[in-house]
């Protein structure tokens, strides 16, 4: 296959499912992808509703191939451009083919030419059907078109009226991402991310439009993927790097780990817990303010009877004792992990779940089912205690398979990280853990 860039991509268009003002925007987009060699659209010309594409087609030297309706309200030209995709195909003279329509009737045709090796392109309207999206490499919205449209008309306008407006990265008017796409975006930030967990913006692209084809930044409102990196700021940090050229400049991306609100230290928040406790703030009504004198008198006689009582009852006070420590032991007791309350020291990893050179190679840990009730459900930083030292790793929250923590090299190899280790996993407290190698 050549090149991308030079691609020769055969362009097939079902006049039938889209319309005569979109075909130039059409052709610039699969330009993108590599040269449009053979561009062919299937109807019936004999119809006054396709008169509008005659000048169309003679200003973009498209291909009109006449397709007689045999039957009314049955649409004929499906088969035509599926038997002429097949010729083409078997005459290897393309790289790509381009299948421009709605119908999910080119689901087959569109499976059958990437099973060839060839490169296939959608484009069609948002009710093409599913099936038909993910049969394809990449599926393009012509909505989009109609958007670039407006811009360029306000664009023309303004430029009559007014000076040049400065270019604008983050459009204020844009349609959100969904949740789900969301998190399949962070997941493939994680997925080509470097140990650092910095991604280049061409590896994210390219493993992102396999798993979703049918996205597309300027859906959400972004010229480039870029843009809407910078726009979600709160989930996505973005870096520039210069290159050799001056003139270009590489984007790496890498998921921001949301940190806790009030996140202190594990010694500095229990010793807080522990004043609270120990010093409880009473709160006093007024009418106690009131009587604050009469009070006192009270307090020195019952400070002076509290004083007889121990010089007399010395031996009840010792046999207080035992009762306290009951009372700790009961406490323990309580506090020991019971079905509800997810144990905090367990042996990692689990029968049938080894780390592996994978692993290893990342500097990561993934934690299974059985661990995830020790983890938070978010993704943040947390602090990880190693023989006595201590180090800040990130930690991704995945909803459904295995969540990850990213060590890092430095830890990794105090650790001792490699196939087939297990590790002593115990919770100091939601945002630090202890790791400890066992098998040394």
């Amino acid at each position: 296959m050549a090149e991308h860039g030079d691609l020769q991509i055969a362009i097939l268009i079902d006049a039938d499912n889209v319309s005569y003002r979109k075909i130039e925007e059409i052709l610039n987009e699969v330009k993108r992808y590599g040269i449009p060699t053979i561009k062919r659209i299937y109807g019936d010309w004999t119809n006054p509703y396709v008169e509008k594409w005659k000048d169309k087609l003679l200003t973009h030297a498209i291909t009109p191939i006449q397709q007689y309706s045999y039957t009314q309200g049955k649409n004929s030209t499906d088969s035509a451009l599926i038997i002429d995709a097949m010729d083409i195909l078997h005459s290897d003279r393309v790289d790509g083919f381009c299948i421009v329509s709605s119908d999910s009737d080119f689901t087959r045709l569109a499976t059958r030419l990437r099973e060839s090796g060839k490169l296939v392109i959608g484009i069609g309207e948002k009710k093409t059907p599913k099936p038909f999206i993910a049969s394809c490499d990449k599926f393009i919205y012509v909505e989009i078109f109609e958007k670039n449209q407006k811009k360029e008309t306000v664009a023309k306008k303004k430029q009559q009226n007014q000076p040049k407006p400065a270019p604008v990265d983050n459009p204020t008017s844009i349609a959100v991402l969904d949740e789900e796409t969301l998190e399949l975006l962070k997941d493939t930030v994680d997925d080509t991310a470097d140990e650092n967990g910095w991604a280049f913006l061409g590896e994210i692209g390219s493993l992102f439009n396999k798993r979703k084809p049918d996205f597309d930044a300027r859906n959400y409102g972004y010229d480039k993927m870029s843009h809407l990196f910078k726009a979600y700021k709160e989930d996505f940090e973005i870096e520039e790097r210069n290159t050799d050229k001056s003139r270009i400049k590489h984007y790496y991306i890498r998921n921001i780990i949301k940190r806790p609100l009030a996140m202190a230290s594990p010694a500095t928040a229990a010793e807080t817990e522990h004043k609270n406790l120990a010093t409880p703030t009473p709160s006093v009504p007024p009418t106690e303010t009131a009587g604050k004198t009469a009070n006192q008198n009270n307090r020195k006689k019952g400070r002076q009877e509290k004083k007889r009582q121990d010089k007399t009852s010395s031996e009840p006070i010792q046999n207080e004792a035992p009762k306290v420590q009951e009372i700790q032991e009961q406490k323990t007791e309580t506090a020991t992990p019971t079905a509800d309350t997810p144990p905090t020291n367990m042996l990692f990893p689990s029968e049938g779940n080894k780390i592996t050179a994978d692993d290893v190679k990342k500097s990561q840990i993934r934690i299974t089912k059985e661990f995830k009730p020790l983890f938070p459900t978010k993704s943040q930083k947390l602090r990880i205690m190693i023989n006595a030292g201590e180090y800040e790793c990130n930690f991704t929250y995945r909803g459904r398979g295995f969540h990850i923590l990213k060590l890092g090299k430095e830890a990794a190899t105090k650790l001792g990280l490699s196939e087939g280790i297990q590790i002593q996993l115990v919770k100091l407290n939601e945002v630090s853990f202890s790791l400890q190698n066992k098998s040394v």
